[in-house]
């Protein structure tokens, strides 16, 4: 089994931010990991595809998301999105993607 693991760093302006740049040839999104650099931030995430359909929504979390259960079958360019962050922040966003 191979993993690749996509890694970025984000800065939220007016409370939005995306990490854009994943693109799978095909595989399982298998880890979704999004913290940010303060622990008492507040803010929403979700996962579009190329054509724009958000494929999976987080609701709000404080500080940190940590997504182990996704089993999500992807192909193509993803977007991460992190919306509506109070106050804005820095991101870390960490994808891990299980190859078929």
């Amino acid at each position: 089994m191979t993993v690749y693991e996509f890694r970025n760093t984000v800065t939220t302006a007016s409370g939005a931010a995306s990490a854009i740049g994943l693109s799978i040839p095909g595989g399982l999104i298998r880890q979704v990991l999004i913290r940010a650099n303060t622990a008492t931030t507040l803010f929403s995430a979700n996962i579009t595809d190329a054509s724009g359909t958000i494929r999976r929504h987080y609701g709000f979390h404080r500080g940190e998301m940590n997504d182990m259960e996704i089993t999500l079958a992807v192909a193509g360019s993803l977007a991460i999105n992190i919306t509506n962050a109070s106050p804005n922040d820095t991101f870390a966003v960490v994808v891990a993607c299980q190859e078929r």
